[in-house]
């Protein structure tokens, strides 16, 4: 029984890899002047929901980091 949680974990680990790298890859685009409608043809979803999901991505380009900034509350 241990074999299938092993896998389960490592298969966890992996999508928060992959995760992390494609907030990284979006950032990155929003940076470069990609429209929200071209990031939303690779997300495989519409511009609207691209934004919504990832318009608080920030990107650092000396250091690499990536972090999620929403606005401060009025």
């Amino acid at each position: 029984m241990a074999d299938p949680l092993r896998r389960i974990e490592s298969l966890t680990a992996q999508i928060e890899k992959l995760n992390t790298e494609r907030e990284l890859s979006i950032a990155r685009a929003v940076a470069a002047g990609c429209t929200w409608a071209e990031i939303a043809v690779r997300l495989v979803c519409t511009p609207q929901s691209a934004h919504r999901r990832y318009r608080w991505l920030r990107h650092d380009d000396r250091t690499g980091e990536v972090w999620h900034e929403r606005p401060l509350p009025l």
